[in-house]
């Protein structure tokens, strides 16, 4: 009895594994592919786009919190910056990393709810397009990206739930990958010379650069992990 229940016990997980890894087989796959490639030329116009919602991230906490934005700008090189005066200089500083992971998490746990998902990829979208028009040169390539960046994303969520899911998916694999990327390449080692060092600095005790860098990643990885343990849970019960 006790090995016939055990048996039963294993066989139960295993199936329960293989329909967690069916049902996330296109994140895996784009995991797959994002992080195979992740140096090639296919790959880098999607990175570069990453950093430009990093930046629009703090464009939208400046004026939600009552500021101005002056220029964003988003190099290929995947650097990026947002000059903005007034509005709540903690909350702007912390929009870049945070909103970069709290939006990957949202593409990914809204696969449960996909119109909500195809809602959240459209306003992404609209919100990047929106952003770069006002507050990047007209011309230049970061503004390129952003109006035909942002313009695929509205185009995917517009067209079908299929490609709005799959819009989503990568969009949001990419997101949490690269929220990833710059904690064990940014934050964590030269946190000085990030949003992290810059609310240090605006704080006025430049050590508190590391504390803050280590803050945002535990809160970025927590929020990433529950997003997908909730989707599991849903896929679960459905």
């Amino acid at each position: 009895m006790g090995k016939g229940r055990s048996r039963d016990g294993w066989w139960a997980r295993l199936c329960h594994g293989t329909r967690v890894v069916w049902r996330f087989r296109y994140h895996l796959l784009c995991a797959a592919v994002a992080l195979g490639l992740w140096d090639s030329a296919l790959i880098k116009p999607f990175r570069v786009f990453v950093v430009m919602v990093h930046e629009v991230c703090h464009a939208a906490a400046a004026l939600l919190t009552g500021g101005q934005v002056i220029e964003m700008r988003t190099a290929w090189n995947e650097s990026g910056h947002t000059i903005s005066s007034g509005g709540i200089v903690p909350i702007i500083c912390s929009a870049g990393y945070l909103g970069s992971a709290l939006l990957g998490a949202l593409l990914i746990w809204s696969g449960a709810l996909p119109q909500l998902q195809r809602v959240s990829l459209l306003i992404v979208g609209a919100t990047t397009m929106g952003m770069t028009m006002s507050y990047t040169p007209a011309g230049a390539g970061d503004f390129y990206l952003g109006i035909f960046g942002g313009l695929a994303l509205m185009a995917l969520a517009m067209h079908s739930r299929r490609t709005g899911e799959a819009g989503a998916v990568w969009l949001g694999v990419m997101f949490c990958i690269y929220s990833l990327f710059d904690f064990l390449t940014d934050l964590l080692s030269y946190a000085e010379f990030t949003d992290a060092g810059i609310l240090a600095r605006h704080w006025g005790i430049p050590w508190l650069a590391y504390p803050i860098a280590f803050t945002w990643s535990v809160v970025s990885i927590w929020v990433m992990v529950r997003a997908m343990s909730a989707l599991v849970r849903h896929e679960a019960t459905s």
